[in-house]
């Protein structure tokens, strides 16, 4: 029996626990992976330190959040099995993982310093929300919430090194 190298696979996430009572399972994961799940016909759940893989079942698998999802196995009928693979780690093959690059550049701008072009720094981005395709990220700035819209026509620099983000914030978004 051959099996799976850990090398070729990245781990994406856990089995939290148990949901329902026909083996389903909740799956808590890293947001960047959440396409590639979704995507996925099977996982590899690290058992007694090995990789075994599951089918997903058809139409098995609800993303409930960037975060999580409900996932339904083939031969995983029952609450009993199910509860064994609470807490595996949970692999996909690193060759099937797909980074949609605009979700991965806007969410790894949490944290960076916002910067106006004319004003200068204004805060710390502390979250990124998405309204129905409108990228707004939240800022603190002298104890208050600004709610920054973001769209690719405001940006206008990106330094990764500084861990900064500098846009051209429409007037009257910030008060003085």
């Amino acid at each position: 029996m051959e099996t799976i190298p850990k090398a070729d696979c990245t781990q994406i996430g856990f089995i939290r626990k148990t949901h329902g009572i026909r083996g389903e399972l909740i799956i808590d994961f890293d947001s960047v992976f959440e396409h590639s799940l979704s995507k996925s016909e099977r996982l590899f759940l690290e058992l007694d330190g090995l990789l075994v893989p599951f089918f997903i079942a058809e139409e098995g698998l609800w993303i409930k959040s960037a975060k999580s999802a409900i996932v339904k196995l083939d031969w995983v009928d029952n609450e009993e099995y199910a509860r064994r693979l609470v807490s595996s780690p949970v692999f996909l093959f690193s060759h099937e993982i797909v980074l949609e690059e605009e979700d991965k550049s806007i969410s790894g701008f949490e944290n960076y310093i916002l910067e106006d072009e004319t004003l200068g720094q204004v805060g710390v981005i502390n979250r990124i929300d998405d309204y129905s395709g409108n990228i707004v990220f939240t800022v603190i700035r002298e104890n208050r919430e600004l709610l920054i819209p973001f769209s690719t026509e405001l940006l206008v620099s990106v330094d990764h090194q500084q861990r900064s983000i500098k846009l051209r914030i429409p007037d009257g978004l910030i008060d003085l």
